[in-house]
This record gives structure tokens, C-alpha cells and sequence, in this order.
């Protein structure tokens, strides 16, 4: 179900359960690595209101943070959801989008896509506004997102 059709009650449970499916598949994908996770709520702030979601913080056996996750809200243009990967050096963006993404008219009035690669609704990376291309949130693109906002290498 599109989250625009939903309540705004609905669509705030919609998306907290996204960002708990989420978490749940980053932390299946560390369970190798020598990390700590830890899960906390925090309060988001959005136009379809104040409610709970989680928030990811990934550290070193030392306790050095090497990313939070943060739980943005629905109220997002490209998509939605948005969750926010800040690091030591950096932050990027990780948008729920559904298949096809946002669907743009150009100046000779034919529809396209804004962003190559939504082929299934998911939680996407945007490489660059230059190549208009999204990529679906997988282990590898996750190990590399951790790299580029922390410079951690795994």
C-alpha cells in the first residue's frame, strides 16, 4: 500500500515498522564484525506529527561511534521515509521509495523517472544527482555507505 493513501496514524506505523525492518537486516549484517549496536527511540518531528522511532548507533569494541542512524519521518519529497547516516566524516541519505520512484514530466512533456534503479519499493541510496541513479540498500552498499560517512574500514 502507497504510504499516501494511509492515515496519518497509519502512516507513521508504516514507517517505523520500515525502519525496524531495516535496523533488523543491519544488524543480520554485522553480526560478523567486531561492533556494538545499540537501539534507542528517539522522537521525530515531522508534519504529520511527534511519535517514536528507533535510532541505530553502530560502535567500535572501544565504544568509538562509527555511525548513528537516525529515523527522519515520512515527510520526505523523494520518497517515503528518511533515515540519516551521520559519520565522523560525513552524513548520507537512505530513502524508502516505491518501484519506479517519482515520476518527473520533462520539457518535451514525456513522464520519466527522476532516478534510475527503483525497481522495487525498498530503502535506496542516491549515488549523485549527476547520474540519477538510486541503488537498493543491500549488505555491500551498506558496508560501503559505513566507510564513506566514517571511514572505517571493514
Amino acid at each position: 500500500m502507497m504510504i499516501e493513501e494511509q492515515n496519518p496514524e497509519s502512516k507513521k506505523q508504516t514507517y517505523v515498522q520500515r525502519v525496524n525492518q531495516l535496523y533488523a537486516k543491519m544488524r543480520n549484517w554485522l553480526q560478523d564484525e567486531p561492533l556494538i549496536l545499540e537501539n534507542a527511540n528517539m522522537d521525530v518531528i515531522e508534519a504529520l506529527g511527534h511519535y517514536k522511532a528507533s535510532r541505530l548507533s553502530i560502535k567500535t569494541e572501544k565504544g568509538e561511534t562509527i555511525a548513528d542512524l537516525f529515523s527522519k519521518g515520512t515527510s520526505v519529497l523523494l520518497g517515503e521515509g528518511l533515515i540519516e547516516m551521520e559519520g565522523t566524516v560525513g552524513t548520507e541519505s537512505i530513502i524508502y521509495m516505491l518501484k519506479g520512484g517519482l515520476i518527473i514530466t520533462d520539457r518535451y512533456g514525456k513522464d520519466r523517472p527522476m532516478y534510475k534503479g527503483i525497481n522495487q519499493n525498498g530503502w535506496y541510496w542516491i549515488e549523485d544527482s549527476y547520474r540519477n541513479k538510486a541503488h537498493l540498500m543491500n549488505k555491500a552498499l551498506f558496508f560501503d555507505l559505513l566507510t564513506l560517512v566514517s571511514d572505517y574500514e571493514f
